[in-house]
């Protein structure tokens, strides 16, 4: 048991709400309040907002919120569109369909949103890592000894949220999922986004910008399972002893691979308590099969900035209603992710090619991404906020 002795000189927030994390969630809802008017602060626990992370996906249900935003003219300039979405089974191609996403790396999407916020004045403390949480949450203690009061907590700290683990849910249930993921990014003249499907094996490939820099996550069916992290690199050799087919399309040399455990969390069913808010992955960590994690988190901040603003800062009805329009969608599409796994990674020959001949010949890939695509997260909002 850690017994904490607090310095009870504290950073006066009190108007603030205090954003825990400066990913994808924290900044976003960061931006969207202090567009907004909304005093706001993020509390980062490194020295600098991180720029770990490949390429990232972004669907039109987040594009759709970029837009309102007014962010998307800014990432347009630092992203790639592909017209086209390539599937191929042992390196043949079955199958394409057109496709309307922006495919990025993180690092330009999180270097949109930090810019855009620091602009509004938006203030971001460095190096405050929270460690406790007093004062039915409005009291944030931190490993540096800091201590400030806060109006309200949002906890956009991660897959791996401390908040999440202490508050919420015991983070004993976390499972390996069976898979282990390897990430870089390569030069390639693709232009395509490509799904290569085999027996213990996927990988999928897309440019980030119009140099035509590619990112790829391979993904590896294995039952001894590796640490869970973006940061930790991994060999060149080892990523083609576990993945030899990928040698015909990812072109390795000095570049640095990442190599991940993928882990899964149990779904909540209720993502805040008193005054604290769950966003992003804190709330519903995403496995990363339908490319969806950094579009919920966008829809989730979105969210929550909309309803504080329609509520004029009541945060308990914000709350309630954040929690009814989040936690169906994002368990559901949480669920979708591991089926997606299960069908991308079947190891029998026969019962592969009938998923090839149905994904060829019916709707099925356009009618799981419009269940995901078609979404709109303000017409939600506006037809709940109409029930009260």
């Amino acid at each position: 048991m850690y017994l904490f002795f607090w310095n009870y000189d504290l950073m006066n927030f009190s108007n603030h709400i205090g954003i825990i994390g400066s990913g994808i969630s924290g900044l976003t809802l960061a931006y969207a309040l202090k567009k907004i008017g909304i005093d706001v602060v993020l509390f980062e626990r490194s020295k600098e907002v991180s720029e770990y992370g490949a390429g990232i996906s972004i669907s039109r249900n987040a594009l759709k919120i970029l837009d309102r935003l007014d962010l998307i003219s800014l990432l347009r300039e630092k992203s790639y569109q592909p017209k086209t979405v390539s599937w191929k089974y042992k390196n043949n191609e079955f199958h394409y369909t057109s496709t309307d996403v922006f495919t990025a790396s993180r690092k330009n999407l999180i270097k949109v949103l930090y810019e855009e916020y620091i602009k509004l004045g938006g203030e971001i403390l460095y190096d405050h890592e929270v460690c406790d949480i007093t004062e039915n949450g409005k009291v944030l203690h931190f490993t540096n000894k800091n201590n400030c009061n806060i109006k309200h907590i949002a906890a956009c700290d991660g897959i791996k949220s401390s908040v999440r683990n202490k508050y919420f849910t015991d983070s004993s249930d976390i499972k390996y999922s069976g898979f282990n993921a390897w990430r870089g990014i390569v030069k390639s003249n693709n232009t395509k986004v490509q799904f290569h499907l085999g027996a213990k094996t996927h990988i999928v490939q897309y440019p980030i910008n119009n140099e035509l820099d590619q990112s790829f996550v391979a993904v590896v069916k294995d039952k001894n399972w590796n640490k869970e992290s973006w940061k930790q690199e991994g060999t060149i050799q080892n990523f083609y002893d576990e993945l030899p087919d990928a040698k015909e399309v990812i072109f390795l040399e000095n570049q640095k691979v990442f190599k991940w455990g993928i882990f899964i969390r149990p779904p909540l069913n209720k993502i805040f308590r008193e005054n604290m808010t769950l966003l992003g992955d804190s709330a519903h960590p995403m496995v990363p099969f339908m490319g969806q994690g950094g579009c919920m988190a966008i829809e989730d901040a979105y969210t929550f900035a909309q309803l504080l603003k329609k509520l004029n800062l009541d945060f308990a009805t914000a709350q309630y209603l954040y929690n009814k329009i989040r936690v169906n969608r994002n368990n559901k599409i949480q669920k979708m992710s591991m089926r997606q796994a299960r069908l991308n990674h079947i190891e029998n020959h026969f019962i592969a090619s009938v998923r090839n001949t149905l994904m060829k010949n019916t709707n099925v890939i356009s009618n799981r991404a419009n269940i995901i695509w078609n979404y709109d997260a303000h017409e939600h909002i506006e037809s709940e906020l109409r029930k009260l």
